[in-house]
């Protein structure tokens, strides 16, 4: 396999252009001698020639009228790749893909999103929306930049920052025997049937762990695979559930559901940022991950009641 060098091929170019090496030389700044050198070295390279010399006058080839083209064509190309390179160091291009669990990516994130989009309007973003299993493999098999997740994972070494508090309360159906109660004893819960969400969200595990830790049954009602799906059966007098209070603005104000008063509740937990410790992040992904640091929290204080 043949290689070309691109020091030749740009000699090669300008002597091509003006089909004189003496005005190559003046515009190269070099000797007459080292640029009929250099495209010596590039025809012996090619194992062809490119110019004929008629005269006194220079002409290309055929072969030298077909390099002249493609060399054009790469020496753009290289401009173009030189201008992505340049454009990339900036936060202002490029893009960002972020992985986040279900309930942050559907009440939270989407929000933050738009503002840092109002920022940096030519960023391509991605937001991948996963239940905390799929979210991990995500994060380890570097699919995404980064996510935003409850329980971090424990078996990769990954940078955490908590970006946001997620209220974990409990809901049930205004005519429910609990509802309007003050300080309800967590016992009471061991008579309720609870929504759970699938094995692997962390609201499910924050409940089963509340249950354990009080030494009472966990009596389930159903599995439901999504926040919305619970909501509309806890207000259909399936069970109750626990749900994050990000996810409840429109069902509390029609009055479809009421948050319980129980011991232990709500539950306080956090929203952190997480990526791969050794990723290397780019300037659009730091921008992002300042933006998140510097703003999720107080954005999510304003949603908090």
């Amino acid at each position: 396999m043949r290689n070309i060098n691109l020091h030749q091929l740009a000699t090669f170019q300008v002597v091509a252009k003006h089909c004189s090496y003496v005005r190559a030389a003046e515009e190269l700044h070099f000797s007459q001698p080292a640029v009929s050198a250099q495209i010596h070295l590039l025809e012996e390279s090619l194992g062809i020639k490119l110019f004929d010399k008629i005269g006194r006058k220079t002409h290309l080839t055929q072969a030298g009228e077909e390099l002249y083209l493609y060399s054009q064509k790469i020496f753009a190309l290289i401009d173009e790749t030189m201008e992505t390179m340049e454009s990339l160091r900036s936060p202002h291009y490029g893009r960002l893909s972020v992985g986040a669990d279900t309930t942050v990516g559907t009440y939270v994130i989407p929000g933050l999103l738009g503002k840092f989009h109002q920022m940096y309007p030519d960023v391509e973003i991605t937001l991948e929306v996963f239940n905390r299993g799929y979210l991990v493999d995500a994060l380890v098999n570097n699919h995404v930049d980064m996510v935003i997740m409850g329980k971090i994972p424990t078996d990769v070494p990954v940078f955490v920052a908590p970006v946001a508090p997620n209220e974990l309360v409990l809901v049930a159906p205004p005519m429910h025997r609990l509802a309007g109660c003050i300080h309800t004893p967590f016992a009471e819960l061991a008579r309720e049937h609870f929504l759970l969400r699938e094995v692997g969200s962390g609201t499910r595990a924050a409940l089963e762990s509340a249950f354990q830790e009080a030494g009472l049954p966990l009596h389930v009602s159903m599995q439901v695979g999504n926040n919305s799906a619970i909501k509309q059966s806890v207000a259909a007098g399936l069970g109750i559930a626990l749900i994050s209070r990000v996810a409840l603005d429109m069902e509390l104000e029609t009055h479809r559901l009421v948050i319980l008063d129980v011991e232990g509740f709500p539950i306080m937990k956090q929203w952190r940022l997480v990526h791969l410790k050794d990723k290397n992040l780019s300037a659009t992904v730091r921008a992002f991950k300042s933006f998140m640091l510097q703003h999720a929290d107080g954005l999510m204080h304003t949603k908090v009641v």
